[in-house]
């Protein structure tokens, strides 16, 4: 599978490889998880991965370095002010569980703090580093909280198979070791047809708790995404929201920017 665009910049794929390579953990067949009781396998033909649970030590060649769902340095572009007390560049991915999700392209969500940067990078590999997505985002006005959704051209998430994304503020064109970036991972898994068929006839609201009950992390995400950009005043959505955020390791402070939301 080639790149939508040209390859990625080396001093990425090189922090990339890095967090693969620290965030790799211990695969046991036949993981299932219970819902409502129920002693049935929720997912079928699913390896378990169990993600590292601190930021690998960024390589000695690119300041950019973070790992799955985390954050790098405390810094923005040299040119930007600091942010303290507010969020940092944030890749909204889980650190303390699996990032699941059941549909073939799924959507993606990022934290961008206030920068002078015009534009960022998005990026899907494969465990084995190989290219499968990317293109260029325009930041119009940050901060924001950014969606990206895989187009229909590109190829399907893989069953059972492990992908990183990564998401780098491009600070400076001509140096793309400036970059600041985040990554996070993803793995499609499949459920059981009955409660699959219980998840797809739900109401929004319903297939949201579903789906986190499931630990289908990406997939809830997307749907209190939604629910929350139009339920701006419900204060069960904001809560919702926060929880999932927290059940993921995510700073639960980035709740406040949906009018400013922009997809992609």
């Amino acid at each position: 599978m080639k790149w939508t665009q040209h390859s990625i910049p080396i001093g990425i794929a090189l922090a990339l490889e890095l967090a693969i390579a620290h965030t790799t953990a211990a695969i046991t067949p036949n993981a299932a998880i219970e819902l409502y009781g129920s002693k049935k396998p929720l997912i079928s033909n699913v390896k378990k991965i169990q993600l590292a649970q601190s930021n690998p030590p960024p390589p000695p060649t690119n300041p950019g370095s973070s790992s799955a769902g985390g954050r790098r340095d405390p810094s923005n572009c040299p040119r930007d002010p600091g942010t303290a007390a507010r969020p940092l560049l944030t890749a909204l991915s889980p650190t303390a569980k699996p990032g699941f999700t059941l549909v073939e392209r799924p959507t993606f969500l990022i934290y961008v703090p206030k920068t002078s940067a015009k534009n960022a990078e998005f990026s899907l590999r494969s465990r084995s580093g190989q290219g499968v997505y990317r293109t260029t985002v325009a930041l119009t006005h940050t901060p924001d909280l950014i969606r990206i959704t895989l187009p229909t051209q590109s190829s399907p998430l893989e069953l059972g198979k492990l992908y990183t994304w990564s998401f780098a503020v491009i600070c400076n064109p001509d140096d793309r070791l400036d970059d600041r970036f985040v990554t996070g991972m993803v793995q499609r898994i499949e459920l059981d047809p009955t409660r699959l068929r219980q998840i797809q006839q739900a109401s929004p609201k319903e297939q949201a708790i579903l789906y986190q009950k499931a630990d289908v992390w990406y997939d809830a995400l997307a749907v209190l995404f939604q629910l929350t950009r139009r339920e701006r005043n419900e204060p069960d959505m904001l809560k919702a929201w926060r929880e999932l955020l927290q059940s993921g390791g995510v700073d639960t402070m980035i709740d406040n920017n949906f009018e400013q939301a922009n997809p992609r």
